[in-house]
């Protein structure tokens, strides 16, 4: 069934405290999209990331992140005052000259402080029950439902604090290796931290599921998105490390990254730790059924991170400096999809098999009947066997104009040089039917030109799902662009400006999807 959605990250949102997140925003987001006749909401990962702000360098692969709470929803619980949402507000400003960009580095000290005022408040009792039952009740319930993973993270995250470091490398030996004793003295002195880790779950999944479920009632539905691979810094490694591939010194022998492509020429170096897919095999895979079956309260449809590497993976040593020296080791392959199918029947994703895709890989893809993705911008960089170009397009695919590591396509278009810029004219001329034979002689595109096109271009095509980046409808520039990749600093920063979802956009997107036969049915 033909549908179509928007890719926008949570903390894109606007929002008054600074980053978005499970605020009023969300909720007005969901209705425009409802408006404008969209089937789902595109996000990336929301779980609690580490280095460089990253979604994709989790702390924790079952967390949902802390920043994503909204502040005034705990005003209005009675766990924060006014004077502290003033006191948030105030970090919007620190970087006045440029109010769409996330300003971390001055938000989480903040955030952090405003969290543990409301989770002191909810200790004391403040805050009304909730349908009879006392938010404490739901707290208990809460962490005994989510016991296997909440209870290694929380005591992470608290072991972070007392350490000053996440690199659990460089705690004392009894804490890295999990001995028993050490853990249960460490426990016992970090009780109040470890307690707070664990409400911050509680609350940023409770603020979560309520979007999901208004979501659902206006016929919206959630494309989440997972990593592949966990962070060294991570609860997920330090808990579990037989899961990983790292030595008896418990540091990594290997990394993950990827060989050079069309984004990196060098290749890249993610930095980490590769799973040990024999004893993930031994399990059942049970590690990855609990992490998906968590996800799935959280999502409809799940976007799997690096498909490819779940039939060959890029092992890089871990002393490498670049990526050059990696080779392909061969993945878990359809045993483990096979493992997902049998634990969770009906479960919905869509694999990312964007990259360096090999024969073995589209076959692994063919077998999982997972659809695929296709990239637009992709699409005129070869001859007219690419397999991005819409009349190659087959209807089991999602398609998108670009994804979060692409520039937007008008700062895409605006890069290209005049002879790119003259053939994607033609193309895109001949496509909506307005080549007059004259197309090479006709002026090219202008930027915005070319975006509205490629857009449409997307909607128009055989697949059954098309999502667009919010960017693309707002026809955003190179300065809203969300990621690139092999660089870190300031990627995951770009925020949509209040009121940027007009009424004449949705009803612009309401017409497109209409005319191209993808309204909810």
């Amino acid at each position: 069934m033909r549908a179509s959605g928007i890719l926008l990250p949570v903390f894109s949102l606007p929002s008054e405290c600074g980053i978005g997140c499970f605020s009023k925003e969300a909720y007005t987001f969901i209705d425009k999209l409802a408006e404008a006749g969209q089937k789902y909401w595109q996000i990336l990962p929301i779980g609690h990331t580490g280095g460089w702000y990253s979604p994709y360098q989790p702390l924790s692969c079952f967390a949902v992140d802390p920043m994503f709470i909204d502040p005034l929803t705990l005003r209005d619980k009675g766990l924060l005052s006014d004077p502290d949402i003033s006191e948030l507000s105030l970090i919007r400003n620190l970087k006045a000259a440029d109010p769409q960009r996330v300003d971390y580095e001055s938000l989480l000290p903040v955030r952090e402080k405003a969290l543990r005022k409301a989770f002191a408040a909810f200790m004391d009792g403040s805050g009304a029950a909730d349908n009879g039952v006392s938010k404490k009740d739901q707290f208990d319930s809460f962490c005994k439902e989510n016991a296997s993973w909440l209870d290694d993270y929380a005591m992470f995250c608290a072991f972070s604090v007392y350490f000053r470091t996440k690199d659990w490398s460089l705690w004392s030996d009894g804490i890295r290796m999990r001995e028993k004793d050490s853990l249960k003295q460490l426990k016992d002195s970090q009780k109040e931290n470890i307690l707070f880790f664990k409400w911050a779950q509680f609350e940023a999944y409770r603020e979560w599921m309520k979007i999901v479920e208004h979501a659902h009632s206006k016929g919206v539905e959630i494309i989440g998105d997972i990593p592949i691979y966990a962070a060294y810094e991570s609860a997920d490694c330090w808990a579990e490390p037989r899961l990983f591939q790292l030595g008896d010194d418990l540091l990594p022998n290997a990394v993950a990254g990827c060989p050079p492509d069309a984004f990196a020429p060098e290749g890249q170096i993610w930095g980490n730790p590769l799973y040990t897919w024999k004893q993930h095999r031994k399990t059942g895979y049970d590690w990855w059924i609990r992490r998906l079956r968590q996800d799935f309260k959280l999502y409809d449809v799940i976007r799997l991170d690096h498909m490819r590497g779940f039939e060959a993976y890029f092992s890089i040593p871990a002393d490498s400096e670049t990526a050059l020296t990696g080779e392909w080791e061969k993945g878990p392959g359809m045993s483990f999809f096979r493992a997902v199918r049998s634990k969770l029947p009906g479960a919905r994703f869509i694999a990312e098999d964007l990259g360096y895709i090999t024969p073995k890989v589209n076959r692994l893809i063919k077998r999982t009947g997972l659809p695929g993705m296709k990239v637009l911008q992709f699409a005129f960089d070869s001859d007219g066997a690419n397999p991005y170009l819409p009349e190659n397009i087959t209807e089991h695919c999602v398609i998108y104009t670009g994804t979060h590591d692409n520039d937007t396509t008008k700062g895409w278009y605006l890069s290209l040089d005049a002879q790119k810029k003259k053939h994607i004219t033609a193309y895109l001329r001949k496509w909506a039917g307005a080549d007059s034979g004259k197309s090479a002689k006709a002026p090219e595109f202008g930027s915005a030109q070319a975006a509205v096109a490629l857009v449409n271009l997307a909607f128009m095509s055989r697949a059954d799902t098309c999502i667009v980046p919010m960017q693309d409808f707002l026809m955003a520039g190179t300065e809203a662009r969300i990621n690139t990749p092999g660089t870190v600093g300031e990627n995951w920063r770009w925020r949509m400006k209040k009121g940027d979802f007009t009424v004449e956009l949705a009803s612009y997107i309401s017409e497109l999807t209409k005319e191209t036969d993808r309204l909810p049915r």
